[in-house]
C-alpha cells in the first residue's frame, strides 16, 4: 500500500482552496469518530448540517466518499481525513466498518463487477488481481459484519428475556436507549429502530402493554429467524436481512426481472422520523393487478421525488425488491413493451377480501409494515370517539386520523360511498387516497 504523505494528499486536492480548508480539519481531535480496516479509512466530523458528515477513503485507488453537499471531489472533509492518515495514522484505530461505510463498499464492489462484465464482453484487458483482492476484502467485511450482528442478536435476546422476567414497566428510557445504541454498534440498525419503536409505545396510552408485548414478540421471532436464516427460503432471507438493516443497491436490483405495466397512483403519504422525510407512493398495475410501493427519502431541504397525483398513471417496468411479500419496488422505467391498460376498479374490493389478503401476507412475512388496503364502496362513520370505515357488507375497520380529517373525508364523500385506499398497520387504516365510484377505472 502506498505510504500517504502530505504531498500525496496535496496532489489529490482539486484546488488550493480545498487543500487549505482540508488542512484545518487535519487534527484527530476535530473528528468525532475515526477508524480503518482492510484498506479503508473513515471518520465523522461536525459540519453545518444537523448530523455529522461521514467521510471515507478506499486507499487502493484512491476513492473518496463524503455525505456533505460539496461538489468538489475530493471535498475538504476527504482531504482532512487523508491528512489525518498522513500525519497521525495511529489515530485511525482498527475496527469493523460502520454500516454506511459497508454500504458504500458494497456499491463499489457491484460497480466493479459490472465493469468487469462489460470489459469481458468487449474483450478488453482487466486488472483481475485488483478485482480479486477487492472481492476478497468485501467477502471478509461481509463475514465480519454478520459476526457482529450475531453477537448483537445474542445480547438483545438476553436483554429481552430479562425484560420479560422483570416486567415491562420496570425498564427506564436509558436502558432501552443503551440497548438500541449497542445494536447500532453491532451494525444492525434495523433492530435498533424496531426496539426504539417498541419503547415509544409506552407513551401512547391505552393498552400499551399488550401492544408492546406483541411488538417484542415479533422482534423475538426476527432474532430466531436470523439464527436459522440458512434454513429459510431466499425470499424470506431477504426480508430478514432488510429487517436487520442490510441494504440492497439499485445497481444489483436492476439486474432482476421486472413487471411492465400501466401503474395507477392510488395514494401517497409523507411523514417525518425526526431525521428525514419519508414518502410512500402506492401504485397498482392495471394489467398485472399487483400493488407496488415507491419509497423515497429526503433530508433537510432536499426535494422529494415527484410522481403524478392520485389517479395518475406511470408507464414502464417496475422491479420489486426480493421479499416473501414483494411490495417495495423501483420506480417504473425502461422502454420494454407494456401490456394493454386494464381496469383500475378491480383494485378495490370488500374489507373482508382486504383482511384476508393481509392475513395471507402476514403468514408469509410476519414483519410486514404498511400493507395496501383498497376498499370498495365504503363510508366513514363516527362511533364512541372513534371513526370507522364501513363497507357495503357492514364490515368496519378503525381509521387512523383526527376528527377534523375524518369530517373532511365525510364531506368529500357527500354522504355517499367512496373507493378508499389506505395503509393498514395491523391496528388501524391511514387513508392515502379516494375516488368516487363513478370515477373508478
Amino acid at each position: 500500500m502506498t505510504t500517504w504523505t502530505t504531498a500525496h494528499v496535496a496532489a489529490l486536492a482539486p484546488d488550493a482552496a480545498s487543500l487549505k480548508a482540508g488542512e484545518k480539519l487535519s487534527q484527530p481531535r476535530q473528528w468525532q469518530t475515526l477508524g480503518q480496516a482492510d484498506g479503508v479509512i473513515w471518520g465523522e466530523i461536525r459540519g453545518s448540517g444537523k448530523n455529522p458528515y461521514q467521510a471515507a477513503i478506499e486507499l487502493a485507488e484512491p476513492a473518496f466518499r463524503c455525505s456533505c453537499p460539496s461538489r468538489k471531489f475530493p471535498c475538504k472533509h476527504g482531504l482532512g481525513l487523508a491528512l489525518v492518515l498522513a500525519a497521525s495514522p495511529e489515530a485511525l484505530a482498527g475496527s469493523e466498518p460502520p454500516v454506511w461505510v459497508q454500504e458504500w463498499l458494497d456499491k463499489r464492489g457491484q460497480r466493479a463487477q459490472k465493469q468487469l462484465e462489460k470489459a469481458a464482453a468487449r474483450n478488453e484487458p482487466v486488472d483481475e488481481a485488483t478485482l480479486k483482492k477487492r472481492a476478497a476484502a468485501q467477502q471478509k467485511r461481509n463475514a465480519a459484519r454478520e459476526d457482529k450482528v450475531s453477537a448483537g442478536v445474542a445480547e438483545l435476546q438476553r436483554w429481552l428475556f430479562d425484560l420479560i422476567r422483570q416486567g415491562l414497566a420496570q425498564q427506564d428510557d436509558a436502558q432501552w436507549q443503551r440497548m438500541a445504541a449497542r445494536l447500532v454498534d453491532a451494525q444492525a440498525p434495523g433492530l435498533a429502530r424496531r426496539l426504539q419503536s417498541a419503547a415509544r409505545l409506552r407513551y401512547q396510552g391505552g393498552a400499551w402493554q399488550e401492544r408492546q408485548l406483541a411488538e417484542l414478540g415479533r422482534l423475538h421471532l426476527l432474532l430466531e429467524a436470523w439464527q436459522r436464516r440458512d434454513l429459510l427460503s431466499p425470499e424470506l432471507q431477504a426480508d430478514i436481512l432488510m429487517q436487520v438493516g442490510f441494504t440492497q443497491s439499485r445497481e444489483e436490483l436492476q439486474t432482476l426481472e421486472g413487471v411492465a405495466d400501466h401503474w395507477q397512483v392510488l395514494g401517497q403519504r409523507q411523514e417525518e422520523d425526526g431525521q428525514m422525510r419519508i414518502q410512500r407512493t402506492w401504485l397498482y398495475g392495471l394489467a398485472s393487478r399487483r400493488f407496488a410501493l415507491l419509497l423515497d427519502f429526503a433530508v433537510q431541504n432536499q426535494p422529494m421525488a415527484l410522481y403524478p397525483g392520485t389517479g395518475g398513471t406511470l408507464v414502464g417496468k417496475v422491479i420489486f425488491y426480493p421479499s416473501a411479500v414483494p411490495l417495495r419496488a423501483l420506480p417504473p422505467g425502461s422502454e420494454e413493451p407494456v401490456p394493454a391498460m386494464g381496469d383500475g376498479a378491480v383494485a378495490f374490493v370488500s374489507l373482508a377480501k382486504n383482511i384476508a389478503a393481509y392475513g395471507d401476507a402476514l403468514a408469509r412475512c410476519p414483519w410486514l409494515g404498511h400493507f395496501p388496503f383498497a376498499v370498495a364502496a365504503a363510508i366513514p362513520v363516527p362511533q364512541d370517539d372513534q371513526w370507522w370505515l364501513v363497507d357495503a357488507a357492514q364490515h368496519a375497520v378503525p381509521l387512523n386520523m383526527s376528527p377534523e380529517q375524518a369530517w373532511v373525508l365525510l364531506g368529500e364523500s357527500g354522504g355517499h360511498a367512496l373507493n378508499v385506499f389506505g395503509e393498514w398497520d395491523g391496528q388501524a387504516l391511514s387513508v392515502c387516497g379516494t375516488c368516487r365510484l363513478d370515477e373508478a377505472g
